[in-house]
């Protein structure tokens, strides 16, 4: 294993960051601490997002479905805002249905952009999606398969370590973020490439980021939000080992 990226100084040796994931939230999610680390260090940082979460009706008075595109991406857009993030693009893929798209054409448009930024990391979910949903599972696949394609960018899968897990459990017992597998994957600690522990300035961020996504987070912030900030506190990710075709 190489040394373990775990500092803001070392979030520079991943250069030029590519994000790709499902849907507005995940990058918040999974990487909000390190986009803040890259940005301050002047790092070019891209994201990509596969669909505009149009099938996360939560509040269907509030947040009615035929809207919910149009809200959900200018909740992101505010929140890339904050954290800094100037280049990001949609593939407006239909939420839900990134399994049915066709594998060689959404990895020719990943390509293309990988092709314009010249990224030296890419981050993604891992093959099983984190959660199991089809589409963390099949932007993972795309990730895989057109890093592969350009033969330049190293792949780093998003991994939960057991700390966070168990932080998390309350939360998820109520809200079911892990909706399709027993058990997310997670990863000791030490193993883990990537390893930020973030500081209070990226973790403020990173819930200030998740507050303007109501759409999304209003109802677990107020019910539990001390207990998902403490599982969110830590962003860990491995090098892929292996590329999912």
């Amino acid at each position: 294993m190489t040394t373990q990226i775990s500092t803001k100084e070392d979030i520079k040796r991943l250069g030029t960051i590519l994000g790709v994931w499902a849907h507005p939230d995940d990058e918040v999610m999974a990487m909000c601490g390190i986009l803040c680390a890259a940005v301050d260090n002047g790092q070019t940082v891209v994201c990509i997002t596969a669909t505009r979460g149009e099938a996360g009706v939560q509040d269907e008075a509030r947040w009615p479905a035929q809207k919910l595109a149009d809200i959900r991406t200018q909740e992101l857009k505010t929140a890339y805002d904050l954290i800094g993030v100037k280049y990001h693009h949609w593939l407006d893929y239909p939420d839900g249905g990134c399994a049915e798209v066709d594998d060689n054409q959404a990895v020719q448009r990943l390509v293309s952009l990988i092709e314009t930024y010249r990224p030296d990391s890419i981050l993604t979910f891992g093959p099983d999606g984190m959660t199991g949903h089809p589409d963390h599972q099949a932007v993972s696949r795309w990730a895989g398969l057109a890093s592969r394609a350009d033969g330049m960018p190293k792949l780093y899968h998003s991994v939960l370590t057991e700390e966070q897990l168990a932080a998390m459990r309350r939360a998820d017992e109520h809200f079911n973020f892990f909706f399709n597998v027993d058990k997310p994957k997670t990863c000791i600690a030490n193993d883990c490439d990537v390893l930020l522990a973030l500081d209070d300035e990226q973790i403020a961020c990173k819930m200030a980021c998740l507050r303007s996504m109501p759409s999304q987070y209003e109802a677990v912030l107020a019910t539990f939000g001390d207990a998902l900030q403490r599982g969110l506190s830590t962003e860990a990710f491995v090098v892929a080992q292996d590329v999912a075709v």
